[in-house]
């Protein structure tokens, strides 16, 4: 959007956004690289010059960020690009050698809180809750802001959120902060003028004309005007817009101080808004550059997850990663707890009378999330490490339902199947109910697995469920089942294709299209014992337990390789970790012999590399957590440990619990270890 760049007291009006009539004409800024410096001169060189009445494309740099600066990008070359912040974009040179400069897919980050790390490498972090358009934040706290567009966005091809061709239809859907879609009267006549069908989402007229528009721009090495160009390229490499991932709403904002419905659409690398208020020019771009700043180095401070995905991620999910059992709740830190007469380290909070499920812990909001069994799903506040206090329950008042499935947050929304055969989503900071599905067939005590195509399940029933993600109706029209004699008895996982494998009854892994429909290229051998624990995905492997002390390496075909046998054939009941240590990519797991062991991920079958003998040898059947040069797992004696991944001999034990641990794992982030034992309290140990 358009404004006059006075930045007087910079930390206020970074992200303020008034919609202006007129264009100051600013100086050049300070490039960092020729090739930037040619880009922003063809496009912004001419305008607020005499008859150029066009917005800036890339416009001033941001305050905070005069110059060009190296940022993290593990597929440029020496894992570094050079980057700069303009007001209304971000300028991209990913190889210097093909003088090719992007604008970045800035947009789907800030709604995914996918931050993009690589090609095919990124990091899960919140989505922001910077505005999407007017005045900042503080002073226009109910207009929608980045995360509101989440479940309404494509980040893919189209999906179930994509919308059929609607050429001159009128333009009057309204989106809240709280992402709630409805209907209103539009405060004027706005309509669709093309179709994005790689996305499947129309486009308002003003902005595919907007889009589309020429006029005089600057060539950059002679600094001749040329008349009549297309101002911005449809070169998909170049493209300053990008794909339409939503579709054109309407949204209440204030601008300047003044109230204002505006007309808002996401593209990938833009925002555009159309503010029927004015006069002339109505439409504008949004100031992405700074939004995405403010985003990446303020409010992700807390940092996130790495995770590799696939090269279009999923949007509106967790990092898709099932390396472990936790793996989308591992961040960051080395917890040591009460360790060589330390104090205040370690700390508790009851929860509820029992529990059976994994928690959750967000480091940007202090808030771990637990499943209980007698007083539903809650969040406890650790803020103040030294006084935890409960933030929210659901349901309140409580009606009689157990929480056993391990927590999943995703983009701030809480998924987790009860007792009475359901799946539940709760919003995270209030404990609000967003949706419950229709009741299954039984009830739901597996892992629940969220991404931008639906949310997946299996029930007691032995069947497999898909439910619409943004109400949590049924996708598929009847659940999905084996056969009247075998039973789906795992959480479905996924590769990075998107094919889901469950565990099933009859010891075979299955393998299921996002359709239902069975992948037909796969046929699962017949495993030695009964398939223990949710099985994991890494290395181009499925990893199998079972409950003869077997784990398999399982090939995407079905096909296995020989499996590794443990000790008296004890069974394993930990959901595989597979990590790398070293040179070497590790598997490892938690047994009822008493000990944590290392196999080589590409030869299972071969002599442990890791052999961990817990003190006492109660059975581990809490799944490990790997962060950092550590695991982190519970015992059946009641203890939490922390063990050094090359060295066994350096462990700590970092709590000691009221109750049993069971099936229940860890999550590290913000240098705090969560966990709850099976008599309903959660442990906070950093």
């Amino acid at each position: 959007m358009k404004k006059k760049y006075i930045f007087a007291a910079l930390c206020a009006m970074a992200l303020i956004i008034p919609l202006m009539t007129m264009v100051a004409q600013a100086a050049d800024p300070t490039f960092g690289n020729e090739l930037i410096k040619n880009r922003w001169i063809e496009q912004d060189r001419l305008v607020g010059s005499a008859g150029i009445t066009r917005p800036y494309t890339w416009g001033p740099s941001v305050p905070e960020a005069p110059v060009a600066r190296m940022e993290p990008y593990n597929s440029s070359p020496g894992g570094q690009r050079q980057v700069q912040y303009f007001d209304k974009a971000r300028m991209e040179i990913n190889n210097p050698a093909n003088g090719i400069v992007t604008s970045g897919l800035a947009v789907k980050e800030l709604v995914s809180g996918l931050r993009q790390d690589g090609d095919t490498t990124f990091t899960q972090l919140a989505p922001s809750k910077t505005q999407v358009a007017g005045d900042a934040v503080s002073v226009n706290p109910n207009a929608p802001v980045y995360a509101s567009f989440n479940q309404v966005v494509t980040l893919g091809g189209p999906d179930s959120r994509s919308k059929s061709s609607t050429p001159g239809a009128a333009i009057n859907a309204y989106i809240a902060k709280d992402g709630t879609v409805t209907t209103i009267t539009a405060p004027e006549a706005v309509t669709v003028g093309a179709y994005e069908a790689n996305t499947g989402h129309n486009i308002a007229k003003p902005f595919f004309d907007f889009m589309n528009q020429t006029g005089p721009t600057t060539d950059p090495i002679s600094g001749t005007t040329l008349q009549n160009q297309k101002i911005y390229t449809n070169d998909p490499t170049t493209n300053v817009f990008g794909l339409a991932i939503s579709e054109p709403y309407w949204v209440s904002t204030k601008v300047a101080g003044v109230d204002r419905l505006v007309l808002v659409q996401l593209f990938e690398r833009r925002v555009l808004t159309y503010n029927p208020a004015l006069t002339s020019s109505k439409v504008e771009m949004g100031n992405l550059g700074q939004h995405y700043y403010q985003w990446r180095y303020v409010e992700s401070q807390s940092g996130g997850t790495t995770t590799p995905t696939p090269t279009t991620p999923s949007g509106g999910s967790s990092n898709l990663n099932y390396s472990q059992l936790r793996y989308p709740y591992l961040g960051t830190g080395t917890p040591t707890g009460n360790f060589n007469g330390a104090t205040g380290n370690v700390n508790s909070y009851a929860a509820g009378p029992s529990s059976n499920s994994s928690p959750v812990y967000d480091s940007a909001n202090k808030l771990a999330i637990i499943g209980t069994a007698g007083s539903g799903v809650v969040a406890v506040d650790v803020s103040d490490f030294v006084n935890p206090k409960k933030k929210w329950s659901y349901p309140d008042p409580l009606n009689g339902v157990n929480f056993n499935s391990n927590v999943q947050l995703v983009n701030g929304v809480v998924y987790i199947g009860g007792g009475d055969n359901r799946v539940y989503a709760i919003n995270e900071l209030t404990g609000a109910l967003v949706w419950k599905s229709a009741a299954a067939g039984g009830p739901v005590t597996s892992d629940v697995l969220v991404d931008s195509t639906g949310v997946y399940f299996v029930a007691e029933d032995g069947m497999l469920y898909a439910l619409n993600l943004s109400d949590g109706t049924a996708k598929w029209t009847d659940p999905v089942q084996v056969s009247a004699t075998v039973d789906l008895i795992t959480g479905p996982i996924q590769d990075n294709n998107g094919i889901l494998y469950v565990g099933g009854s009859d010891s075979q892994i299955h393998a299921f299209n996002k359709d239902g429909t069975v992948v037909t290229n796969f046929t699962s051998n017949t495993l030695d014992g009964t398939i223990s624990a949710r099985p994991s995905f890494a290395n181009g492997h499925i990893y199998v337990p079972t409950s003869t002390g077997r784990l398999y390496s399982m090939n995407t075909d079905g096909s296995t390789l020989p499996p590794h046998v443990f000790t008296n054939n004890t069974g394993i009941y930990t959901t595989p970790a597979i990590v790398t240590v070293g040179s070497k990519t590790v598997v490892f797991v938690g047994s009822d012999d008493g000990l944590v062991y290392g196999v080589d991920a590409n030869n299972v079958s071969a002599t442990p590399i890791f052999a961990f003998v817990v003190p006492g040898a109660p059975k581990v059947r809490s799944s490990v957590a790997v962060v950092g040069n550590y695991l982190y797992f519970g015992t059946e004696d009641k203890k939490v440990y922390r063990v050094e991944t090359t060295n066994q001999a350096n462990y700590l034990v970092l709590a000691t619990a009221d109750a049993a641990f069971g099936n229940i794992s860890p999550v590290v982030n913000g240098g705090y270890l969560v966990i709850a034992s099976q008599g309903g309290t959660l442990y906070f140990v950093k």
